[in-house]
């Protein structure tokens, strides 16, 4: 989850005018417009591209490794595991040049840096390199726990979406294996993949899936915080733009430099190697899990929301070229696994090509290719134009449930519609309840409530009743108030502070409402798997775009 204007109507036109020096263009002509104030992106974005890489068919070899299918529940109902594995983390304040995503607290409240590796960065400058491994070892053993686990259980979640990082296959400098605990060539701390091998024992013992999701690439995106806070996405460029070297730092980070020790060898001479490279070591990983943890993975999702706001039609052709050579990669391990590719709106181009690529996979008997679409009500603007409309990011409780029964964002977009129109199923891969730019709510107030009941229970209608949406992934199961990974000598593995827990944040968190555990203590959030037919009903308005936002 990145704090972002997620859905982007689809049209001919619109792309955003490259906004940079002519010497930055000329290095580096692909990078996304997230320079640009991310509220201006909404309605602007999505190109219809003419041409997308060939899907090809998969090899006979590949289809000779198939073996059945993990059993897998007809929709998944999910919820995410956000901030554990990769720290989506931001700094303690505001400053007037910050961007839309810049949310302070979010989504700790006792640690704060720009980025994951800013986090690691300043704990190694601070306390050296094994205060910074130790801290990041606290967070993957205490952050999520076997009682959360089975308290999701209980609220009737079957499959857990996973976000991590591409270093997360990165064995550390002077080592050899992703499992050996150090510090990756570009600072990460590596070893987290022993975590990740431990959720999924948990999960399978549990009779729960696992949705992987390498939600960060290098620099998946420019100027947001996803892992690291790049000024370009790096993973996500054309052939010759990218070559490995220092990766450039957003200058609303600090600018400079992230360095790297990483150097160019055959078969990894630029960052989109980087980030296909990585989905083949997973793939070819959970392809070889111990029994305890085998069949486990129900989904492998390839990129999360690459170059978020692309600014070009060669940003959008990049980013297929970069699904067409990871899928290539995955299949060789995961023939059958489905595969899931998330795109910033399902362009003309992109319905293309991954309809052309589900059926080539499927005619061979593989598991097939889903989109990936996040549906948020958080970023939405309001509502129509004229006297008397609401300002942005305030919209009524009338037209926010409008919207949640009809999966509608700013600019009447439908893209659930778009996808299934296509003949493409999708997950939700996020959704919650957080409204109007993390407006303030307070859940003790019975009026306030009733309202995120409402909300909660449209939102799980309105996906059991779509038979193109495979899954639905609430962000996210805990959020991080109270909790602090860094040793201490009285707290050696981290500390959760006294009164708060991954079921109860601290008095005025501004981000209680995205957290699964909080909202089912209140009472607000039941069981995802049960059935809410009807709740969309008894809402006053039912009505196209403008028909009632400002009722009475």
């Amino acid at each position: 989850m990145i704090g972002h204007v997620d859905s982007l109507p689809v049209s001919d036109g619109g792309l955003l005018q490259d906004k940079r020096p002519s010497a930055l263009r000329a290095h580096a002509r692909t990078i996304v417009g997230a320079l640009i104030p991310l509220a201006l992106v909404a309605g602007l974005i999505a190109a219809a591209l003419s041409t997308s890489p060939v899907a090809p068919v998969a090899s006979p070899e590949a289809v000779a490794l198939a073996s059945e299918a993990p059993a897998k529940p007809e929709q998944w109902h999910g919820v995410s595991l956000g901030g554990w594995l990769l720290m989506e983390i931001n700094p303690a304040m505001r400053k007037t040049n910050s961007p839309m995503d810049l949310r302070p607290k979010w989504m700790f409240d006792q640690i704060f840096a720009s980025s994951e590796l800013d986090f690691i960065t300043d704990l190694r400058a601070a306390e050296g390199d094994a205060y910074a491994i130790a801290t990041m070892k606290n967070h993957w053993a205490g952050y999520i726990s076997g009682e959360m686990l089975d308290s999701a259980k209980e609220y009737g979640v079957d499959t857990v979406r996973i976000p991590f990082g591409y270093w997360i296959m990165d064995a550390p400098v002077g080592g050899s294996s992703p499992l050996e605990y150090g510090i990756s060539p570009e600072g990460f701390v590596t070893g987290g993949l022993n975590h990740l091998l431990a959720m999924l024992k948990m999960l399978k013992a549990r009779g729960m899936g696992a949705l992987l999701d390498i939600h960060s690439a290098p620099c998946n995106s420019a100027c947001v915080s996803d892992g690291l806070y790049c000024a370009f996405p790096y993973g996500f460029m054309a052939p010759g733009e990218a070559p490995i070297g220092d990766l450039a730092r957003c200058e609303h980070a600090g600018g400079g430099v992230y360095p790297t020790t990483r150097k160019p060898t055959e078969g990894e001479m630029e960052w989109p190697d980087v980030g296909v490279n990585a989905v083949a070591k997973l793939a070819k990983w959970v392809s070889e899990l111990p029994e305890d943890a085998s069949g486990s993975v129900v989904a492998f999702q390839l990129a999360n929301e690459p170059a978020l706001g692309p600014s070009s039609a060669e940003v959008y052709a990049a980013i297929l070229s970069f699904y067409d050579r990871a899928k290539t990669e995955a299949r060789k391990y995961l023939p059958v696994t489905p595969l899931i590719f998330s795109f910033m709106g399902p362009t003309p181009a992109t319905q293309k090509y991954v309809r052309e690529a589900d059926a080539a996979d499927k005619l061979v008997g593989g598991g097939g290719f889903l989109g990936d679409h996040h549906y948020y009500l958080n970023w939405q603007a309001c509502c129509g134009v004229g006297p008397g409309v609401p300002a942005i990011n305030q919209m009524p409780w009338d037209e926010i449930h409008r919207r949640a029964c009809l999966l509608e964002a700013e600019g009447n977009a439908h893209d659930i519609d778009v996808y299934a129109k296509a003949g493409l199923q999708v997950i939700v891969g996020e959704w919650s309840l957080a409204t109007n730019m993390d407006q303030h709510v307070d859940v003790s107030d019975p009026t306030t409530r009733a309202q995120l009941t409402q909300l909660y229970r449209e939102q799980l209608e309105t996906f059991g009743n779509r038979p193109e949406v495979r899954g639905a992934f609430f962000w996210t199961l805990r959020m991080g108030s109270g909790w602090d990974p860094r040793p201490t000598a009285a707290n050696p593995n981290g500390v959760q502070l006294k009164g708060t827990s991954a079921w109860k944040s601290l008095p005025f968190y501004p981000f209680q409402v995205w957290s699964l555990l909080e909202m089912a203590t209140e009472g607000i959030a039941t069981s995802l798997s049960a059935s809410y037919a009807g709740t969309c009903a008894k809402n006053r308005c039912h009505g196209p775009l403008g028909s009632c936002e400002l009722l009475p």
